[in-house]
Formats: structure tokens, sequence, C-alpha cells
């Protein structure tokens, strides 16, 4: 008996040794821009982005902070579209394009929440942007994203019915 058990585990720490490392491997990270670009306005609200994707994804993660609402501090995957010096950021809110963020040659803006009745104005600020991390905020939408995830309830396949032999 004793021999079998000490057979079972040399065939596992064997079989263990030529598994495949890159199955132990974490998925790779998507592409980003190499800095945060953040934007400062009224009422002490500030805007950080970041591109997403490659540049003809058009995609940028958005994080609006310092404000009372429900978006604070969360990050969000946007829609770039640029005309000109506009760009404009947006989402699908309840199944429409809702405009978020409209920027002005890069310099200055506004920001639109929704239930907010009026827009809150921004200007680009490269003492912000500095404290930005472009690694550690993708880190930051990636574990958002994973915890979001792991809180939706699960369905299940309904059971399937007896069938009678």
């Amino acid at each position: 008996m004793l021999k079998k058990l000490i057979s079972l585990i040399l065939l596992a720490t064997t079989l263990s040794v030529f598994t495949p490392i890159a199955a132990a491997q974490p998925a790779a990270r998507p592409e980003v821009a190499e800095k945060v670009k953040a934007w400062y306005g009224t009422e002490g609200i500030k805007v950080w982005t970041l591109r997403y994707g490659p540049l003809s994804d058009k995609k940028a993660l958005v994080q609006i902070t310092d404000v009372d609402h429900p978006w604070n501090k969360k990050i969000q995957l946007m829609d770039v579209e640029s005309k000109g010096e506009r760009r404009k950021y947006s989402i699908m809110l309840e199944g429409k394009k809702y405009v978020v963020l409209v920027m002005e040659r890069y310099s200055f803006g506004e920001v639109y929440l929704p239930g907010e009745p009026t827009a809150y104005a921004i200007s680009y600020s490269e003492d912000l942007s500095s404290e930005g991390n472009a690694q550690h905020f993708l880190t930051d939408w990636l574990n958002q994203e994973e915890a979001r995830e792991q809180a939706q309830p699960q369905t299940e396949a309904p059971a399937q019915p007896k069938t009678e032999a």
C-alpha cells in the first residue's frame, strides 16, 4: 500500500513538472497611452483620461473624481469622436449614446453627468496629469471590471426534467 502511495506521489510530481507554464501566465494587458491626461474644473471636479487600445480604436478610459455623483471615482471605457479640434467622449446609457465629455483644443472642455442640470467647466492641468500613472490607471480599471463581473449574479442552467425510463 505504501509503495502504491509513493508511486502516485512521484507520478503526480512528474506530471506537474511537465505541465505547460503558459497556462499559468496572466493574460496580456491591453495597450494604453504612456501618459494619463487630467483636467481640473469647477467645484473641484477632476477628470482623468487614458487612451485605451490602438489609436485607430478611438477608445479611452475616463474617470471623474471629486464630484457628488454615482459616477465619482468610477472608471468607464468611452468612445472618442474627433472633429477638428473638438473631441467628444461618450458611452451608451439606457440604450442611447450619451456624451459625457467635450474637449476643445485639448485645453478646456465640459463634463456632462446624468441627472445634473448644468455642465462642469474643466481645463487641462499639467501638474495633475503628472500625478497619473498609465499602468496603475489601467490596473485600477481591470480590477474594477473583474469585481463588477464577479458581483453579477451567475445564471444557472435550468434543471433538466427527469425522464422516466
